[in-house]
């Protein structure tokens, strides 16, 4: 039984870092809500995938986050050394993304419809994404949750922020590129100089690298289901059905974001021993999450759309659930994920690769011609999902987390 003083600590940690989520993650939407008066439905179509490129881009930061996370929590006498470890690996690899948007910016923006500078300065910014997500990180291994919080706002205000100026300014899904660009430069400022201001180490220890590959490829699989079928929407659908369901996404995403302050606090404490009690209390606090965002956009489905997209999108209302609901199984799906990383279990990522073998097999053979098409399909993916990692979860050994290197 858990002492009243941590059972204090942890309801405080959820409250600051939920606040901050839903403030971070309010501004991401702001932006979107006001691309989405601003731009016609095609170009929104357009921005809808350049957002799902970059959210898909984006969980090397979050895996990064994830990643430094555990290692800050299980290192003991010198978890100052693994900080500095982190913080030089998140600036190569940041180094890596920003070269890598420069060269497929023009491929990736001729299949999807997407200008060549958005592509550029939209992938450019998960470089910056990806060192405030390191410092972010630490912050999380330490438990320090308020600077945490501080930290998630400053980068999650920032971007969106920029992206706002950008479209209103340039009137483009260009502006949203560039503004979005400046604003993560900024939040990755801000976050470093917050939590760990110094911070940085000449080397990187052996088996570093490994793991941290290992976490991007369980988080990357895992984003790239969530995220794929506004892609497939905007590859099969008319560019004016694909505006439809980047708009019907956005419910999706605060389903599935919303209760991210539970894995968020609760991810460090599944590191050590047995874990279970932390699973299921992570498990039921995001079902609940779900079922409550779930039944008021199954009750006020337009009233959702209407705030989310504007009048010109409240045919979306009857299918407002639909999109609730898949967030929600994608939100179950990621803690159960996050469990297996915290004792470092490489098998449950195999179910995901086969979960988006599957959806993408069926949208592009057979369900694609609407919008509810897709959405269907991505539920009933989402839902087997959600059983498959709930049974795999009780059947599965905890694992043995792998030992910080630099510890030794």
């Amino acid at each position: 039984m858990s002492s009243p003083q941590p059972r204090a600590a942890l309801a405080k940690g959820l409250i600051f870092v939920g606040a901050a989520t839903m403030i971070g993650n309010g501004f991401a939407y702001l932006l979107s809500m006001v691309a989405a008066r601003v731009l016609i439905p095609a170009e929104f179509g357009a921005l809808g995938a350049l957002l799902g490129l970059l959210v898909i881009i984006s969980t090397v930061g979050i895996a990064m986050q994830a990643f430094t996370a555990r290692r800050v929590a299980v290192a003991t006498s010198n978890r100052s050394v693994v900080e500095g470890e982190t913080i030089r690996l998140a600036t190569l690899v940041a180094i890596v993304i920003i070269i890598a948007g420069i060269v497929l910016a023009w491929p990736l923006g001729a299949v999807f419809s997407i200008p060549v500078i958005a592509v550029a300065t939209g992938v450019g910014s998960i470089g910056f994404v990806i060192i405030g997500s390191a410092a972010m990180g630490i912050a999380q291994g330490r438990e320090e949750h308020l600077r945490l919080s501080w930290a998630f706002i400053a980068n999650g205000v920032g971007r969106a922020i920029g992206g706002i100026i950008g479209v209103v300014v340039l009137q483009s899904v260009t502006g949203v590129g560039i503004g979005v660009l400046l604003g993560c430069a900024a939040g990755a400022f801000i976050s470093y100089r917050l939590i760990c201001p110094g911070a940085w180490s000449s080397t990187i220890a052996k088996g570093v690298p490994g793991e941290f590959g290992h976490v991007v490829h369980a988080l990357a699989v895992l984003f790239t289901l969530t995220n794929v079928d506004v892609l497939l929407a905007r590859i099969f659908l008319t560019e004016d059905m694909s505006g439809e369901y980047a708009v019907g996404v956005l419910l999706a995403k605060i389903a599935f974001f919303l209760p991210n302050a539970i894995i968020i606090v609760l991810f460090p404490k599944m590191t050590g021993g047995r874990s279970n009690r932390t699973v299921y209390l992570a498990t039921g606090l995001t079902a609940l999450v779900g079922l409550v965002i779930t039944g008021f956009s199954f009750l006020f489905g337009d009233l959702v759309i209407r705030i989310l997209g504007g009048a010109q999108y409240t045919e979306l209302g009857s299918e407002a659930w639909l999109f609730a609901l898949e967030g929600s199984a994608f939100a179950l799906v990621q803690v159960l994920l996050y469990a297996r990383l915290a004792t470092q279990d490489t098998r449950a990522v195999i179910a995901v690769w086969v979960a988006l073998g599957v959806l993408v097999s069926v949208v592009a053979l057979w369900r694609h011609d609407s919008v509810a098409d897709i959405v269907t399909t991505v539920v009933v993916v989402s839902l087997a999902l959600t059983i498959v990692g709930l049974i795999m979860d009780r059947r599965q050994s905890p694992g043995v987390p792998i030992p910080v290197e630099s510890a030794e």
